[in-house]
């Protein structure tokens, strides 16, 4: 297959990458800054703009999402940062508005008879909030927060393009990717310096997945078409903030007691600093029985591995 990633230069976009030029398929970056890492036999890059509704017609991004079956989105501004009127707005944008433009670009597409017959969304499990120790499965509500609404949104969006187009259309509701980069390398110095521990109370549930399982089930779903609608990319094991530190000391072989604050994260982070330590436990069931299987299943065997 051709697949279309939006986004494919970015963490979890090369790793998913990788992975699929083994299997091989072939893979299309639509990249707002091109040309940041060098190509590979059965990859291409093309510059993409989703702020140009005029280009989508005749832009060259647009010809290779007619000429791809499957498109997925990774696109999205990063969320851990501190936040100001401009990052929000543009949180929402690079989200929404890219959904729209590759909706635009597929319709286009299929009404010539080409076109993908799937459109795979990025999406968080920040969509249900804080939700404290319920297990959830894809149906539970979504929270009432702003990064639940934008979450909300988010798939709002991501079902529109199967609502206008089509095509199957599945969101992948992401926790936290353990790899090279995001939390995990941010808690590895201070724990190398014995000052490491959980972040919060540490009673919170910590979803989690390694960043080998993020990108197989973003593969998975783009083989299987019999995956559609949300689905949780959590592994099957989920443990609160205490336990995964203490995982991550045990990795490192070093003591973990040393806990971060919230009003800590709140000089660093600002108004996201509360979302840090939010509990959520979703639940993979969904994906397990349309028969993905994990590799890193476990919170000691995902950190040993990662660091």
């Amino acid at each position: 297959m051709r697949i279309a990633i939006a986004g494919g230069n970015g963490f979890i976009g090369q790793e998913l990458t990788g992975q699929l030029l083994e299997a091989g398929h072939e893979v299309v970056w639509l990249s707002h800054r091109p040309g940041r890492f060098p190509m590979r036999p059965g990859l291409t890059e093309v510059a993409f703009d989703y702020a140009s509704p005029e280009s989508r017609a005749s832009s060259a991004w647009a010809d290779q999402v007619a000429g791809s079956d499957v498109v997925v989105n990774l696109s999205g501004h990063p969320i851990v940062m501190r936040w100001n009127d401009e990052r929000k707005r543009l949180l929402r944008e690079s989200r929404l508005d890219t959904a729209a433009a590759l909706s635009d670009a597929i319709d286009l597409a299929r009404s010539s008879g080409r076109g993908p017959s799937a459109y795979v969304g990025a999406s968080a499990v920040g969509y249900y909030g804080d939700a404290g120790d319920a297990v959830l499965p894809e149906d539970a509500a979504a929270g009432s927060d702003w990064l639940a609404r934008l979450g909300l949104d988010w798939e709002r969006a991501t079902f529109a393009v199967g609502a206008a187009t089509g095509v199957r259309t599945v969101a992948v509701r992401t926790g936290l990717v353990l790899g090279s980069e995001g939390l995990v390398p941010k808690m590895t110095l201070p724990a190398r310096l014995f000052v490491g521990g959980p972040v919060g109370s540490g009673r919170q549930w910590t979803p989690w997945i390694h960043l080998d399982d993020i990108a197989g089930i973003y593969r998975y779903v783009i083989e299987h078409d019999t995956v559609s609608g949300p689905v949780n990319a959590t592994a099957p094991n989920p443990v609160t903030m205490r336990e995964f530190s203490r995982a991550l000391g045990r990795a490192l072989g070093r003591p973990s007691w040393f806990p971060v604050p919230t009003f800590m994260l709140r000089i660093v982070l600002g108004e996201v600093a509360p979302y840090m330590v939010y509990s959520q436990r979703p639940s993979a069931q969904k994906i397990l029985e349309a028969g993905y299987e994990f590799r890193h299943a476990t919170i000691d065997d995902a950190l040993a591995d990662v660091v």
